[in-house]
Order: structure tokens, then C-alpha cells, then sequence
């Protein structure tokens, strides 16, 4: 049986998306008894992105012979600015790697656009954490409930497009509810916006939840959204990077403003059916899937 090693200072507390992924991750890899606190029992140690650089590098000096995967982020060129290093430390850190994991299709072949293309790599998707993000039988409410949630004020999340929604969506119809962190200049006058919350709090709001929004661009892979359809939420969500990979029928793509107030009104009629339509792996069919790669590098 290998053993894994993940190089990365997980945090408890509300964190970004790579945290909170790596943390169930973690904990089915245990479940799975492939995972090791130490890294020198580990066969593979798994690192990502641009973090823990000094530390996995370390290891690599120490452990030349073991094997290095290395979880790709998002394409910070396109999500930040073109000016953004982080990307650039990524694909730098990369040569230390035997394997990459990529968390799009997307992702992959837009990186291939910036001349990356590691030779042995594949494409696994996130999850979500299967005790905090479950299905709930919920009544349809009076008036529709929209959610959204943002621990990144990045302007690619949508900001710009729900600053429109608060115009003009029918707020005598419909309830939305922002959570997270958004840009000091952005304000609602009809949006609810709550401060970040922990994973359980978000999880109370989204089975109170009939549709899940985002607007985010260039997103390799939508956590958020992958916890809104782990709860048996429908998406709308805007046509751009690994979205139509994670919704597929388990709700609607958005181009534009124009497309979003036309079909929501489709989603919302038919929200039973795409509730049924909803198909996501759980957090153990992606440990599996890590596994099962780890096993043919």
C-alpha cells in the first residue's frame, strides 16, 4: 500500500479553496490508510501550487528518490492579472514534480497556452466535504432563495455582474444572499451580504437555498460550486473556465446579463429536475482517483 505525504499548512479556520480541499482530502486518504504525517514514510508527496515552495523543496533535497505530484491552482494570469507571479513560481516549482494534477480540463489546456504541458499529468476535479455538504429534502420556498459565496474579493468573481442583479433583478420574487469577503468599493442596495462563515454555516444557508449563483470567470474549479450541488442545490452559473465541467446538467450556463434574468426563470420552474440531474463525486471517488494515478507514475 503507498503511502502520502501532503506538503501544505493546512488551517482550520474559514480558509481559501485549496485549504479547505486538501483538508477532506487528507482526511480520506486516512480513511483510505494511505496517508503519513511523516514524510519519510510517504511513497508520494503531494504539494501545490505556488505554497510551501522552501518546505517541499527541502524535501526534495531530502528525499530525492520519492515521488513529487505536484496539484496545479488556477491560471493567476487570467484570474489576477497578466502581471500576477504567482503563476509563474507554479510552473517554476513544477520541475521538481514526477507527475501533475491538473483540477479542469480547462486548466490544462489554458496552461498549455502559457507553454506548460508537464509529460505525465491528468485531470481530476475537487470535492466536497461529505460531513458538512449533503443532500436535505427541501421544500421549493414562497419566494426563491439565491445564494452566492466568495472568500476571494477578486472582481472575477462576479462582483461587477451582481452589481447589475442588484438593479435589476425582481426582488419581490427573488431573495439573494451574498457571503464572503467582496471589494471595499462594491456595495447592494437589495443583495443581502453577510461576512465569510465557517463551511457548517455556509452549509445551513445552502439547504435553505433553492438556486446557487456564481459569476465567476476564469476559475479553474469552483469549490463553492461543487458544495452548492454536494447540497442538492441547482447552479446558474457564468459559461467560463471549469464550470460546464462541474454543472453539467445539474443546472444552467450564463453568458451575460441578458441570458441569466431570461433562464432563471427556466431553472426555477424546473428546479426539481435539475436537482435530479445533479452528478458529483463524492470526496473518496477523488481520493480514489489520486490514488489510482499515484499508482501509475
Amino acid at each position: 500500500m503507498i503511502k502520502v505525504y501532503i506538503s501544505y499548512g493546512l488551517i482550520d479556520s474559514p480558509h481559501g479553496g485549496g485549504n479547505q480541499f486538501l483538508k477532506i482530502l487528507r482526511n480520506s486518504f486516512i480513511k483510505h490508510n494511505v496517508y503519513s504525517n511523516n514524510p519519510e514514510s510517504a511513497d508520494i508527496i503531494l504539494y501545490n501550487g505556488h505554497q510551501f515552495i522552501e518546505q517541499t523543496t527541502q524535501l526534495k533535497k531530502l528525499y530525492p528518490k520519492k515521488v513529487f505530484v505536484h496539484r496545479m491552482d488556477g491560471l493567476q494570469k487570467l484570474y489576477n492579472n497578466r502581471n500576477d507571479t504567482r503563476q509563474d513560481l507554479a510552473i517554476s516549482f513544477n520541475k521538481i514534480s514526477n507527475a501533475t494534477i491538473f483540477q479542469s480540463d480547462w486548466a490544462k489546456s489554458n496552461f498549455q497556452k502559457f507553454n506548460f504541458q508537464p509529460n505525465k499529468s491528468t485531470v481530476i476535479l475537487n470535492a466536497a466535504d461529505p460531513k458538512v455538504f449533503s443532500y436535505k429534502p427541501r421544500p421549493l420556498n414562497t419566494k426563491t432563495n439565491l445564494l452566492c459565496t466568495s472568500f476571494s474579493p477578486n472582481m472575477k468573481k462576479g462582483f461587477g455582474f451582481y452589481k447589475k442583479l442588484d438593479d435589476l433583478l425582481d426582488f419581490n420574487r427573488y431573495n439573494f444572499t451574498f457571503i464572503g469577503n467582496k471589494p471595499q468599493d462594491i456595495n447592494y442596495k437589495n443583495i443581502n451580504c453577510l461576512p465569510p462563515k465557517t463551511s457548517h454555516e455556509i452549509s445551513k444557508y445552502l439547504h435553505k437555498t433553492d438556486i446557487f449563483i456564481s459569476a465567476t470567470i476564469d476559475d479553474c474549479c469552483s469549490n463553492s460550486i461543487i458544495e452548492a450541488l454536494s447540497s442538492g442545490v441547482p447552479v446558474f452559473a457564468q459559461n467560463s473556465g471549469g464550470n460546464p465541467e462541474i454543472v453539467k446538467g445539474g443546472g444552467l450556463l450564463f453568458n451575460n446579463i441578458e441570458e441569466f434574468l431570461k433562464d432563471l426563470e427556466r431553472l426555477r420552474i424546473n428546479i426539481d429536475f435539475y436537482r435530479k440531474s445533479i452528478k458529483i463525486k463524492s470526496i473518496d471517488e477523488v481520493a480514489n482517483d489520486y490514488i489510482n494515478f499515484f499508482k501509475c507514475i
